[in-house]
This record gives C-alpha cells, structure tokens and sequence, in this order.
C-alpha cells in the first residue's frame, strides 16, 4: 500500500481515524491523502439574502484549518501528505469516492459518525478498494 486517501473532519471519529491512518502510514511507508468534505446547504441562499457573512467561506476556512492540523500531526512522523477539500454537486461518498480515484489511493480510512457528511455504508458499498472504519467512542 502506498497512498491512502483519509476522510476528516471535526468529529472524534475522524480525529480517531486520521491518527490511526498516520501511524499505519508510517509503518507502511504510505502517503497521504487528507480530504474534507465541504457541503452547501440549502440553507446558504437564505443566509446570504439576510447578508449573513458567507457560511460556505467559514466552513471552508475550517476545513483548511483542520486539514492543516492533521498535516503537521504527519509531517511529525515524516510522511508526505496533499490536502484537498472536496465541494460541489453530489454525495459526500460520491466526492471522496472520486477523490481516492483522482489520488489513486490503495486504502480510505473514514470515522463513523452520523453527523459526518460523508455516508459510510454508501462508501463502502462502492468503494472498489478497502475501506477502513473507525468507529467512534461513544
């Protein structure tokens, strides 16, 4: 294995995943794909009609913040890593699915969490490469 394409976001279960994807990185000699998924919501329009500042923008600036987190954590360990955020039309699987595709990852290491944009058993039933769950604490 040598690139594996790693969901994030701000759930335990992501943080959970992201690290256990470091570590077997390391031990494999693996790169990283550090990916977030950034959904518009339907909400959005009527955000910005009420001149509320751009909620699309705040939620990307969170997601390079955490991507850039998660960078340092593997650049600790000496891995090469890229960082993509991943919006637009479609599935939250769907985008990551592509995105494994576009990196051409070996393995993708999601957190299950339902508050996770990124439907797990869609990605797993449609992934057609590992997928590696890790499940939250609670």
């Amino acid at each position: 294995m040598k690139q594996f394409l790693v969901v994030v976001d701000d759930s335990a279960a992501a943080l959970r995943a992201a690290q256990l994807a470091i570590d077997l990185a390391a031990v494999v000699g693996a790169g990283l794909t550090l990916v977030m998924v950034v959904e518009d919501h339907l909400l959005d329009a009527r955000l910005r009609e009420a001149a509320i500042p751009e909620p699309v923008e705040r939620r990307i600036q969170g997601a390079t913040t955490m991507l850039s987190r998660m960078t340092a954590r593997a650049s600790l360990r000496g891995l090469r890593t890229r960082q993509e955020i991943l919006t637009g039309p479609g599935a939250g699987a769907e985008r990551v699915l592509a995105a494994a595709r576009h990196c051409a990852a070996d393995l993708i290491v999601v957190g299950h969490d339902p508050g996770n944009p990124v439907n797990v058993g869609h990605l797993v039933e449609f992934a057609d490469i590992p997928v590696l769950v890790v499940p939250s604490l609670g």
